[in-house]
């Protein structure tokens, strides 16, 4: 949901309050959308190394560059405009598949930006140290891409 749209919500759901009227929506019926899950990798589509190479210059290093690399591979395989639609509406955008919803500070233009979705991705994974938010490093699936984001790290000094 856009910001635009959620405050829309929120001031309309305030004043009827403020009006003795009924709003037009629950907070409930707001966040329970419904989506049919769609996956879409486009733009450009980045080397293991230029993954690394972004990822370390937002500072990233050691063991968290590595995995920087493996997750954004288990995420969108490099594809910088990839966008996976969740069934709660929320996207995921980008190389890292930074999450509309649960990072609405990083805009869509940041996000399909591959030096800035690093730079977000060097702050919400707390500077490689947590990487919670993402799926594929919770499910494991970025444990495939290991080797790879190892040899990319090294190529980029890191």
């Amino acid at each position: 949901m856009t910001r635009l749209r959620r405050f829309l919500l929120v001031s309309i759901f305030v004043i009827s309050g403020f009006l003795g009227a009924a709003p037009f929506a629950t907070a409930d019926e707001v966040t329970t959308q419904a989506c049919e899950q769609k996956s879409t990798l486009a733009g450009t589509h980045l080397t293991d190394k230029q993954i690394a190479q972004y990822a370390r210059n937002a500072g990233l290093r050691g063991n968290g560059l590595v995995i920087s690399i493996a997750v954004a591979l288990a995420e969108s395989q490099g594809w910088t405009r990839a966008v996976l639609i969740n069934t709660d509406c929320s996207r995921d955008r980008g190389v890292w598949q930074i999450n509309s919803y649960w990072h609405s500070e990083v805009s869509d233009t940041q996000a399909f930006n591959p030096a800035s979705a690093a730079t977000a991705t060097y702050t919400i994974s707390s500077g490689g140290s947590n990487w919670t938010p993402w799926v594929t490093y919770n499910n494991g699936a970025y444990q495939q891409y290991l080797a790879r984001a190892r040899t990319a790290a090294a190529a980029v000094g890191g």
